[in-house]
């Protein structure tokens, strides 16, 4: 039978040696790698910070808000997208893309190119988070202005109250779309549309009237409106006064 070779101390002390020099070079490219997987994010992230104060801006209507800053909001968002792709910074994309196009619209000049980007990043980021009820209104809200067809952005508003059923800050903007869109809404996509009309009476009255006259569509708002009489006369006051 054949004895076991025995290690001696030099070669423990080499192994030892080779060990201590092997760990730390794994640590370090290790860590390489991490910093060169973890960099798109980060950079995505540092040019998407400074678009992130245009974009509260607009949650806000926020007067002081200049085309400059949205421009420069939409070329850092273009740059994040270009180092990471994100759901949230293409929704961003396009609601500043399309912030830019109501003012070119308003300025008489050609807002096409801005509602086509909107349209494309708000595709492009429900395809990478299809949850976002914003992004399917953006999307809704983009079609229209492409399109100037309410039939074609039915399914896309539908989509989004069906993702947020109960978000009052989108409230407002999708009870128009609904409004605009009643003809080719079926019964329960009327019944949401009913349920955005009464979010907005309750916090935003004023503005309900204003929808009702850009849309022409006072009846659908009185019956949403029907099963709280006193909501309904604040809305029949404020309406009969706009006059």
């Amino acid at each position: 039978m054949s004895r076991r070779r025995r290690t001696t101390g030099r070669e423990r002390r080499a192994a030892a040696s080779r060990a201590g020099f092997l760990l730390p070079v794994l640590a370090v490219g290790l860590g390489l790698c991490l910093v060169v997987l973890a960099a798109p994010r980060l950079m995505a992230a540092l040019y998407a910070m400074p678009a992130g104060a245009t974009l509260a801006k607009l949650d806000r209507n926020d007067p002081s808000l200049t085309p400059g800053e949205l421009l420069a909001a939409r070329q850092d968002l273009r740059f994040s997208l270009a180092w990471e792709q994100s759901g949230t910074g293409a929704t961003g994309l396009a609601r500043v893309a399309l912030s830019l196009a109501a003012r070119e619209f308003r300025a008489g000049g050609d807002a096409l190119p801005f509602v086509d980007e909107a349209f494309d990043a708000a595709r492009r980021g429900l395809a990478l988070g299809p949850a976002q009820a914003r992004g399917w209104l953006l999307l809704s809200e983009a079609t229209l202005a492409k399109t100037s067809d309410p039939g074609a952005m039915a399914g896309f508003l539908v989509e989004a109250m069906r993702a947020s059923p109960h978000d009052l800050w989108l409230a407002p903007n999708r009870a128009e779309l609904g409004l605009r869109a009643w003809p080719w809404l079926d019964p329960a996509a009327r019944q949401a549309v009913a349920e955005q009309i009464r979010l907005t009476a309750t916090r935003w009255p004023d503005r309900l009237v204003q929808i009702a006259w850009r849309t022409g569509e006072p009846g659908p708002i009185r019956e949403a409106l029907a099963q709280d009489a006193q909501m309904l006369r604040r809305f029949e006051v404020r309406y009969l006064q706009s006059q």
